[in-house]
């Protein structure tokens, strides 16, 4: 039960700062500089005019702050060295980065992706 309440405040602090650094940037107009927006525009070939930019970064927000959390409370949970932890915790944040991202990837292509004109 500790370890639920423990994941539930860490995911909750973590997607409070990351929503308030992109609320801050979208607000400046500075969307363009957010590397995960970015990333996901070109890859999934996502059409800017059509985005809700507060919609998309509000996912990916929830994303991160999801693998923060869950790396975090998955390796206090273990015990064993710190080294090993280290290494735990960066193949599960390369797990999760690239199969959370790749899914909600393709969620917005099908959303607001660029239709294939020929």
């Amino acid at each position: 039960m500790f370890d639920l309440i423990f994941f539930l405040l860490i995911f909750v602090a973590v997607y409070f700062v990351y929503y308030y650094i992109y609320d801050s940037m979208l607000k400046k107009e500075k969307y363009t500089k957010i590397s995960e927006l970015v990333i996901l525009t070109k890859k999934f070939n996502l059409d800017k005019k059509q985005m809700n930019y507060r919609s998309c970064l509000n996912g990916i927000a929830i994303i991160n702050a999801f693998i923060i959390s869950f790396t975090i409370t998955i390796i206090d949970i273990i015990p064993v060295n710190i080294m090993f932890k280290l290494a735990i915790a960066f193949l599960i944040i390369l797990i999760l980065i690239f199969s959370m991202y790749f899914t909600y990837g393709k969620y917005l292509n099908r959303k607001w992706g660029k239709k294939n004109e020929k």
